[in-house]
């Protein structure tokens, strides 16, 4: 997990930032002391940020000034145009599409503070750029039916982990490692709706992998409740039928 986290760090990407922020939220609610957590992340990102390479912090800093950043910048031009031309083809325009675009967006550079300050903006004309964006992925490729199949694939994935996680969270010591294993898959797969709001992975294996193993533990123990029904109904009629 640590070296996971370092990840982010060496590439400097700002959505691996959100990521580990949104690991370290979903981890306070399966931990028993919620105080004694928050507090030891927040010693620990104290910590860490000295030792953060300037080429980090520089990149993070650029969250605030999105207008600034070409990255940024290309990203929200390219969302605007993949939307406009959904509207205009609710069917998608199939794989790779994206390579008909033709965007134009203004970068903003503010320089000095206060009544000091001056803006710089420049015009930047682009084509053929990718969505950043597996929802406007899905959207422009699939049109909104795909989006919804989509969506709904991951949807049913998370709300069937929190029924899991929920039904196995006490009960018979046996079956203790369903719920954290449930917990687990649910948590992975917020990571990736979060972060593939900002990438364009909408088909990457991963999570396709991730939705598989899902499935395999619900079915498996539909299964097996199945068959203690089953064993309880055995037991429960021929007592009846001596009674009678």
């Amino acid at each position: 997990m640590f070296a996971c986290l370092l990840i982010p760090v060496g590439t400097s990407t700002r959505t691996g930032l959100l990521c580990i922020g949104l690991v370290a939220l979903l981890m306070v609610r399966d931990a028993k002391r919620k105080l004694l957590y928050i507090g030891l992340i927040a010693a620990a990102g104290l910590i860490a940020v000295p030792f953060l390479p300037s080429a980090f912090t520089e990149r993070m800093g650029t969250i605030k000034t999105y207008k600034g950043d070409e990255s940024a910048s290309t990203r929200i031009a390219v969302w605007g145009w993949t939307w406009d031309y959904a509207k205009q083809h609710p069917l998608g325009g199939g794989f790779e599409m994206y390579r008909q675009n033709q965007i134009r967006y203004d970068t903003e550079k503010v320089e000095g503070d206060g009544n000091n300050a001056t803006v710089d903006r420049k015009l930047t004309v682009d084509k053929a750029r990718a969505f950043h964006s597996a929802y406007f992925e899905m959207i422009g490729e699939q049109g909104f039916p795909g989006f919804a199949i989509w969506a709904a694939i991951n949807l049913i994935g998370l709300l069937r982990m929190e029924v899991l996680r929920r039904r196995y969270r006490r009960g018979d010591p046996e079956q203790a490692w369903i719920a954290p294993l449930a917990g687990a898959l649910q948590s992975a797969h917020l990571v990736y709706l979060l972060g593939a709001g900002f990438i364009a992975i909408a088909f990457q294996p991963f999570v396709y992998m991730l939705i598989g193993a899902q499935i395999g533990l619900d079915t498996y123990l539909a299964r097996k409740r199945a068959e203690q029904s089953f064993r309880s109904f055995r037991k429960v009629r021929p007592a009846q039928a001596a009674a009678a």
